[in-house]
């Protein structure tokens, strides 16, 4: 195996060709998503988190802020995915709504039954 081949975040459930699937993954912002994984940066590389792992996925508006505690916000969107029988999860942020949108909808058609929460009011500094 080497070092910089995709690894799992959820343990229960690895792909058998990450290396290839990451290949076939389309972009969304600093995200790449297929019709079975989501891959992140993670040091030293890439880690995965498959579609077949995930118990619910959401999406929620919020904020960065950045100036502190006080201040100008930057709206951002947070794609929030709970894998491992819900005892974990892990958030992805996004820039554009739409874009978070896109990857739920490919979770949504590899896993129909899943639950899914979107957000439905548009981006605003909160």
């Amino acid at each position: 195996m080497a070092i910089f081949t995709p690894r799992p975040l959820a343990r229960s459930c690895p792909l058998e060709d990450p290396a290839g699937d990451c290949k076939t993954a389309r972009r969304a912002e600093q995200y790449r998503f297929s019709k079975q994984a989501v891959y992140f940066p993670a040091f030293p590389g890439t880690q995965y988190l498959s579609f077949a792992a995930l118990t619910k996925a959401l999406t929620r508006n919020t904020s960065l802020p950045l100036t502190g505690c006080c201040g100008k916000a930057l709206p951002v969107t947070r794609l929030r995915l709970y894998y491992d029988g819900g005892e974990f999860y892990q958030d992805f942020t996004f820039e554009k709504l739409a874009n978070a949108n896109e990857v739920l909808d490919a979770i949504a058609a590899a896993r129909p039954e899943l639950p899914l929460e979107r957000e439905e009011r548009p981006q605003t500094a909160i």
